[in-house]
């Protein structure tokens, strides 16, 4: 699995130096603050930057100091940010997520679903765009 990210991330022209801390400790709280970002416009830059951090660093996604290093850099108040990600909303809405992917029998990241066919692997994304337009 980690010469085959590695191989993959190559292709995709930048590298990662595996194998990297799994499984998260912080893996709930990391995805939460996801969520919360992209409400507020800043979640890609920090799925981003905590990719990045994790596969080219081995730092741990919403743990320290690695959430303080990366909040800092984003401009975000880590107290609020963990807060608010900690909410009833916001769980809720990891919780609905949650749910989808097993009623669509997710099994594995990335996963695409197009009309109730699953495509699995970044591989697959080509596949799910040409499934979905053949299909519409």
């Amino acid at each position: 699995m980690w010469r085959d990210i590695e191989r993959r991330a190559k292709n995709y022209g930048f590298f990662a130096k595996t194998p990297v801390p799994y499984p998260l400790t912080e893996f709930d709280l990391a995805n939460k603050i996801a969520i919360l970002g992209l409400k507020n416009n800043w979640g890609v830059d920090y799925i981003q930057l905590t990719y990045k951090r994790w596969f080219q660093e081995g730092k741990e996604p919403a743990v320290e100091p690695n959430l303080s290093e990366i909040c800092k850099k984003l401009s975000l108040d880590k107290e609020k940010i963990v807060s608010e990600a900690s909410s009833e909303e916001i769980n809720n809405i990891y919780l609905s997520n949650t749910e989808k992917a097993r009623k669509n029998k997710i099994f594995g990241s990335p996963s695409f679903v197009v009309k109730n066919e699953i495509f699995w692997g970044d591989d697959r994304m080509e596949d799910a765009i040409k499934w979905s337009k053949a299909n519409e």
